[in-house]
């Protein structure tokens, strides 16, 4: 990492925080990725969100303090209860269950942590749903690591097989909707100021990435890695074609295979911009811009009703399509 991107990650680190009243941590800035997959139903399927939970656990457990007891829905003490090993009931469940998983490092129950994992499957239906995968991590975690980011994805994607996702810097907030809905105006703030910064509402994403596109599927957008599925692989023209034209496009664009996708990096690190001195991050645009047959145009808005500037339906909508005009 350049002592550049470094001091930007420190001043990242030390600013991009929002704490309540009590001084506890409400909204946090992180390395966030997210993956969406199929078939949560199937014990394969939840085989392997449990292999990225253990992933998980093995090189951040230490540092999580809240778990989600899936029996009363409340966060527990992380290693001590039920929600701490999802090994031992989430396999087990039947088809017709569905299940969610919370962890993270907050002193505060409902605060907010770099140090972040969900989960959620839905009951098998007539019609395909999908579910997701989420992490977070320090932005300076991987920094003096022989891991990277890159790689970890690598690694959860093998497993789950996704149909498309991103990682990059995002906003990681509360995991309580009414601590956190206080704080919607501060993401949105963020947002237009920052445009390289991932807004994440994996939930609300869920049956947009279904039919958000003229009634069609397609990806939410795109990030510093971007995770491309078979259709829409395929949509694209193959795997070659995506490749050749990347390397066309830009010399810094790198392209990872796994068996049913492709992940796609943008440049050697995560770009922020900043609208208000006029910078974009390139590669996200360029990215874009090429993507954009796949990308959705249509989604519910992010936020709910409040004061304050939010994520309504058009700014939701615009936010999705903010590199097209760049």
């Amino acid at each position: 990492m350049s002592e550049e991107v470094k001091e930007m990650m420190e001043v990242l680190d030390e600013h991009l925080v929002v704490r309540d009243r009590e001084g506890r941590p409400v909204l946090q800035v992180a390395l966030l990725a997210t993956l969406y997959f199929e078939n949560a139903y199937k014990r394969e399927v939840r085989e392997a969100v449990v292999s990225c939970c253990d992933d998980y656990f093995r090189r951040c457990g230490h540092r999580l303090r809240w778990a989600l007891n899936p029996d009363t829905e409340v966060m527990e003490p992380f290693d001590n209860g039920r929600g701490s090993n999802p090994r031992s009931w989430l396999v087990g469940l039947g088809e017709d269950e569905g299940f969610s998983l919370i962890y993270h490092g907050a002193e505060y129950d409902r605060g907010a942590s770099a140090f972040y994992a969900s989960a959620l499957g839905l009951p098998r239906r007539p019609f395909v749903e999908l579910g997701f995968f989420r992490m977070a991590f320090p932005l300076l975690w991987f920094a003096d690591s022989s891991e990277s980011l890159s790689e970890v994805m690598l690694e959860v994607c093998r497993k789950l097989k996704p149909v498309s996702g991103y990682a990059g810097i995002g906003v990681v907030e509360s995991p309580d909707s009414s601590i956190s809905n206080l704080y919607e105006p501060v993401v949105y703030d963020w947002a237009q100021r920052f445009p390289g910064l991932e807004v994440d509402y994996p939930i609300c994403h869920l049956s947009w990435l279904r039919k958000g596109r003229g009634g069609g599927g397609g990806i939410k957008g795109v990030d510093w890695l971007t995770v491309l599925g078979e259709r829409w692989i395929v949509e694209m023209g193959g795997v070659d074609k995506i490749e050749a034209d990347l390397g066309a496009l830009d010399s810094r664009f790198g392209i990872r295979r796994f068996e049913g996708g492709v992940l796609i990096q943008a440049g050697p690190h995560p770009q922020l911009g900043d609208a208000e001195r006029n910078v974009w991050p390139e590669l996200y645009v360029k990215l874009s811009k090429y993507l954009k047959p796949i990308r959705i145009t249509e989604h519910r808005p992010f936020h709910y009703a409040g004061p304050g500037l939010r994520f309504d339906l058009d700014r939701s909508e615009a936010w999705l399509r903010r590199f097209d005009d760049r």
